[in-house]
C-alpha cells in the first residue's frame, strides 16, 4: 500500500509539472525555473523512500518511468505499424514536457543526422531512473 501511494505522488507531481511546463512556456525564464523545479521536487519525493526496501524502491521507480521506457523501446524498435516509432517519439515529448526546457539548455550539436536532444530525451528514462535511484538509497551510518 505503502509502494501505490508512492507511486500515485509521483505520477501526481509529474502530471502537474507537464501542465506547469507547457503552461509557462510562454513566459522564457519560468519554464526553466520550473523545470529546475520539478527536479528538486522528484528528488526530494525520492529521499522519501530511503525508508522503503529495496524492492519496493525499485517497483516504485520503475513503475514511475515505465511510461518512458516503453517509448522508447516502441521508438528504438523502428515499429513501422501505423509508424509508430515517429509517434512514441512525440508522445515521450510529452511526457518529458517537464523536463523539454532543460533541453532547450543544450548546444545544437548534430550527430548522425540527428540534434543531441534527441538522444537525451530517449535517454531520460534511465537519467530519470537513476537519478531517483541514486537519491533514494539509504544513507549510510558515518561514525
Amino acid at each position: 500500500m505503502q509502494s501505490l501511494k508512492a507511486i500515485a505522488r509521483l505520477y501526481f507531481i509529474h502530471i502537474f509539472a507537464f501542465l506547469a511546463v507547457a503552461i509557462s512556456t510562454y513566459y522564457p525564464p519560468w519554464d526553466i525555473i520550473l523545470s529546475l523545479l520539478y527536479l528538486l521536487v522528484i528528488g526530494s519525493e525520492a529521499r522519501s523512500l530511503r525508508d522503503f526496501s529495496s524492492n519496493s524502491r525499485r517497483l516504485v521507480i520503475l513503475t514511475w518511468q515505465a511510461p518512458g521506457i516503453l517509448l522508447f523501446l516502441l521508438v528504438i524498435s523502428h515499429t513501422a505499424i501505423w509508424d509508430l516509432s515517429n509517434y512514441a517519439y512525440f508522445i515521450m515529448l510529452f511526457w518529458y514536457t517537464a523536463l523539454v526546457p532543460m533541453l532547450s539548455l543544450l548546444p545544437g550539436i548534430v550527430w548522425r543526422g540527428w540534434p543531441l536532444y534527441y538522444y537525451i530525451l530517449l535517454a531520460l528514462p534511465f537519467i530519470m531512473t537513476a537519478y531517483h535511484f541514486i537519491l533514494s538509497r539509504p544513507a549510510r551510518d558515518v561514525k
